[in-house]
């Protein structure tokens, strides 16, 4: 036989059900209350407008030029614009390589900018332009690095400029240090040929179109030549060491590096 349960009974849980439902609906609207007057007053605290811009990562320019160039304002809406748009802007530099644009803690923004490094200087009417990764002419300057680059001579051509970049960015960091001046030479019969003065002392005659493959042999050469005195090191076909004792003193005729190292080992 079932039991029958007496309404009077049941009263009492569904008095609490309905109070739990109540109490729900009460703490529901509440917090919507509370988040609403929240954001009321933060949209109109100092920490929704943006508070400070910082600039990491400008060597080529003064920080405050990419903030310009950003669009952003201290005291703005700090949700009021996209960091993606601005990102894009900044990207159109052609000093530019990447950037990043973010918010950073309560209510301020940072641009974190990576320039294309300097690979060379330009020398132009005794200023010094810069000569950019992506084959590119940053120009002369009150703000610039000062980075362990050579110096440019006679470089003209933007064409040949962004080859002879390739070849500096193949180069052994190594080897790359030492360059200190390099000169077009170029003529009709040799429309490559660069002379390149290097901080060891040596002077090196090459040609842009391999020139960080010959150079690569550099180490190795100036290693066989030990104790001679400095000279000029050709390169433009084959390989040849002539001292400088023989070019602004006597003349001599150039001799391949093989065998001025077996003539050392005969006599020795």
């Amino acid at each position: 036989m079932e039991k029958v349960i007496d309404i009077e009974e049941r009263i009492p849980s569904m008095r609490e059900k309905r109070r739990r439902k109540t109490n729900k609906k009460f703490l529901f609207v509440l917090s919507v209350f509370i988040i609403a007057l929240l954001a009321i007053l933060y949209f109109q605290s100092p920490f929704s407008k943006v508070g400070a811009i910082i600039v990491k990562g400008a060597v080529l320019h003064e920080p405050d030029f990419y903030q310009q160039q950003s669009g952003l304002q201290v005291d703005e809406p700090l949700w009021n614009f996209s960091t993606g748009k601005i990102e894009e802007s900044l990207a159109r530099l052609e000093e530019v390589k990447s950037v990043d644009v973010s918010r950073k803690w309560m209510h301020d923004v940072q641009i974190t900018i990576t320039e294309w490094k300097t690979v060379a200087y330009m020398e132009e009417k005794e200023q010094y332009n810069l000569l950019l990764e992506n084959g590119e002419v940053f120009p002369a300057g009150l703000h610039y690095p000062e980075a362990e680059a050579p110096i440019l001579t006679n470089f003209k051509d933007a064409d040949m400029q962004k080859r002879l970049t390739k070849q500096l960015l193949k180069m052994d960091e190594n080897v790359y240090r030492l360059l200190s001046e390099i000169i077009f030479m170029g003529t009709e019969s040799g429309p490559d040929n660069i002379t390149v003065y290097m901080d060891d002392g040596f002077e090196v005659r090459s040609v842009i179109s391999d020139f960080a493959e010959k150079m690569a042999y550099y180490p190795e050469i100036t290693a066989q030549l030990g104790g001679m005195e400095k000279g000029v090191i050709d390169m433009e076909v084959g390989t040849f060491f002539v001292p400088y004792s023989e070019i602004y003193g006597e003349t001599g005729e150039e001799e391949p590096i093989e065998e001025e190292s077996e003539n050392e080992s005969e006599s020795e």
